[in-house]
């Protein structure tokens, strides 16, 4: 008995030196905060190094670690076995997560009390340039009633920390309210605010809402500017297939506004609406009746393609800075490719007549046919757009007239223009060319054509048709009527 007895008083100074070692020496505390320290990233999945446990008077502890070794949490006050009443700081001059690493100033005050099955923690500081509160309770399990609420932040820093590219640039509100979370559940939702001063040039406001059930969620956005409304509703987006859908209505008042966005200074206002999807990539169905008609638009893999139904060509005309030369119905396809900066147009029209123009006027003080009068129900139009020009032809065609308007060239820098054209109208034949200002183009005549043509009607009259066809197959007959029209073309020049 004696000798279990000394065996016990062996191990209570053993464990009485151990217990001194470990409490009261550095190298002790070293060693018990390395296993500490070990313990809780484990259990955190963090870098935690404990800095300093202080248990003197116990049960009021104060515990120094840092997390990240960027960040430095002090907590302190009651604690034991069952429950605890503590306050904590936290504070940093970084933010370092797995997608980046981020120069910030935190300063963060808290609390957390209640059992350690049911902790509740609140806290409130600077972040992110601006401020931050926060509470929840955190079972054992999941966590309950959490609420965030971030005001004035940096939404740049924000979607850094997110792993993302923040497209709107300024400052923040961010509000999010989870009334359940677990590795199986979610449920909750978060509001999104941003004004951005100069966002391509342009003062914009976003605000968006997202509701969550777990991996599903549905989301509504409202994007304003001065002039411009985007309405997003109906979103959902399933966070397992990665797939999401949203209906849209955009409404611009005035396009010219917009050019810093754009790229280029459109005219006019626009309305469409549609829906939006995304699976991959992203993909933008639409409709439209700003240009009269109905306007169908498909966008996917950088590639624009437009379908017209009877649209107004002089109000898609509008949207350029050039003025109009015809006023028509047209029905056809607009295809841009993005990646190659390519635009594409076919387009068939009816009802097509021409509205004033110097063209117009030159022809009619030259021939005396007024082109207004006319309407084309044979027509079409064909162009493609690169690099600041444009190419293209535009035939217009009836029963008993036609022009031709070929290998038009305009450069939209320079507002220019450079086309052959080809005339057959009210009795009169001739060809030219037009070129200069897109505002006020020279016309140049051929008046050779012109001279042949009214020759030709002058003989008919005098012999008959078929009789000056025969005349035309004799010998030497060409060449003579080729003389006689570039003398009077060139006595008409004189005077035209």
């Amino acid at each position: 008995m004696f000798a279990l007895f000394k065996y016990f008083i062996y191990f209570l100074i053993f464990l009485s030196f151990l217990l001194f070692y470990f409490l009261f020496t550095p190298l002790g505390q070293a060693n018990i905060y390395d296993f500490l320290s070990y313990k809780l990233s484990q259990k955190a999945d963090l870098n935690i190094k404990v800095i300093s446990v202080q248990i003197e008077e116990y049960p009021q502890v104060r515990l120094v670690i840092k997390l990240e070794n960027k960040a430095k949490l002090t907590l302190w006050g009651y604690a034991d076995d069952a429950l605890v009443d503590m306050n904590y700081t936290l504070t940093s001059n970084c933010l370092a997560t797995e997608h980046c690493k981020i120069e910030d100033d935190i300063d963060i005050h808290g609390q957390v009390k209640g059992p350690y099955t049911r902790l509740v923690i609140d806290g409130s500081g600077t972040a992110l340039d601006g401020t931050v509160h926060y509470n929840g309770i955190k079972y054992t399990d999941k966590v309950e009633d959490i609420t965030i609420d971030l005001r004035q932040i940096n939404s740049t820093k924000l979607f850094r920390l997110l792993g993302q590219t923040a497209l709107i640039k300024g400052k923040a509100n961010a509000h999010a309210h989870f009334s359940t979370m677990d590795e199986t559940q979610k449920l909750g939702y978060f509001t999104y605010d941003v004004k951005d001063e100069n966002f391509q040039g342009i003062p914009l406001q976003l605000h968006t809402k997202v509701n969550i059930k777990n991996d599903s969620h549905t989301f509504i956005a409202d994007m304003n500017a001065t002039g411009l409304k985007l309405h997003i509703t109906k979103g959902k987006y399933n966070q397992t297939k990665k797939k999401a859908s949203a209906f849209y209505v955009l409404d611009v008042k005035e396009l010219s506004k917009f050019e810093t966005l754009l790229g280029y200074k459109y005219r006019g206002a626009f309305y469409t609406m549609g829906e939006i999807f995304y699976d991959k990539s992203i993909k933008v169905q639409g409709l439209s009746k700003s240009f009269g008609g109905m306007t169908e638009f498909d966008f996917k893999d950088n590639q624009l393609n437009i379908t017209l139904k009877d649209v107004y060509l002089e109000e898609i005309m509008h949207l350029f800075p050039f003025p109009p030369m015809i006023k028509a119905k047209a029905k056809g396809d607009i295809h841009y490719d993005f990646n190659k900066e390519t635009l594409d147009v076919k387009t068939k029209l009816k009802e097509a007549k021409f509205v004033h123009s110097k063209l117009v006027d030159v022809i009619y003080q030259k021939s005396g046919a007024n082109m207004l009068e006319e309407t084309f129900n044979n027509a079409t139009l064909d162009l493609t757009y690169h690099k600041q020009n444009i190419l293209g032809n535009l035939k217009l065609a009836n029963a008993h007239s036609h022009i031709y308007l070929t290998s038009a060239k305009i450069n939209t820098t320079q507002s220019t223009i450079n086309a052959y054209f080809d005339f057959q109208m009210q009795r009169q034949e001739f060809s030219g060319k037009v070129f200069g200002d897109l505002t006020s183009p020279d016309v140049n005549l051929n008046m050779q054509k012109l001279i042949r043509y009214q020759m030709d009607k002058q003989v008919d009259k005098m012999i008959g048709k078929h009789n000056r066809k025969m005349m035309e197959s004799m010998p030497m007959a060409p060449v003579a009527k080729d003389v006689a029209t570039d003398m009077g073309a060139s006595f008409m020049k004189v005077f035209f």
